[in-house]
């Protein structure tokens, strides 16, 4: 039966390197709204450049993007692994640009860095560098998730939860 709802818009950020990544992060969303939306009458939307944008000239790459799908995004959750992504002009990647735009309007983010095994020459890459650099820089500025692949798959629970007290917060607001 058909209920009334809110609906939040869950960007999943992330350069091109964590496609798994950002398949379980839709899934953990999708098993909530399952287990949740009914009962809280609240539905969590995962929204990304890759199903919620379309090709469109007169600006910058991302500042299109940006107008498109991270203006309208309640949640943010960004994953990284050895890439930053493709610089902006703006920022060193796409998804960096957007966690910093989203949390400067004070959205909430959550932020995660995969340790799965990566080559010696994925650890030499220049993307790497500027990533650890990131990452080191970012989580002074609060709580980042570190994970291996495999903690990512297992720790569906963990993100879960998060996202539980996430949308406790939201309601709120």
């Amino acid at each position: 039966m058909s209920y009334k709802a809110t609906v939040f818009n869950v960007l999943i950020a992330s350069p091109g390197d964590v496609g798994t990544e950002r398949n379980i992060a839709r899934d953990v969303v999708y098993e909530w709204n399952a287990s949740h939306s009914k009962a809280r009458k609240i539905v969590l939307q995962p929204i990304g450049w890759e199903t919620h944008s379309h090709p469109s000239m007169g600006g910058r790459a991302q500042g299109i993007l940006n107008k498109q799908i991270l203006e309208d995004a309640d949640l943010l959750i960004a994953i990284f692994w050895t890439r930053i992504g493709t610089p902006t002009g703006e920022a060193p990647g796409g998804s960096v640009e957007e966690l910093k735009l989203h949390m400067a309007a004070g959205k909430p983010a959550m932020v995660y860095f995969s340790y799965a095994h990566a080559s010696e020459a994925q650890h030499m890459d220049e993307q790497y560098k500027m990533l650890v650099d990131f990452r080191d820089n970012w989580c002074r500025h609060g709580a980042c998730s570190n994970h291996t692949r495999h903690q990512m798959t297992s720790s569906i629970n963990l993100i879960g939860t998060w996202l539980r007290r996430l949308t406790t917060v939201l309601i709120l607001k």
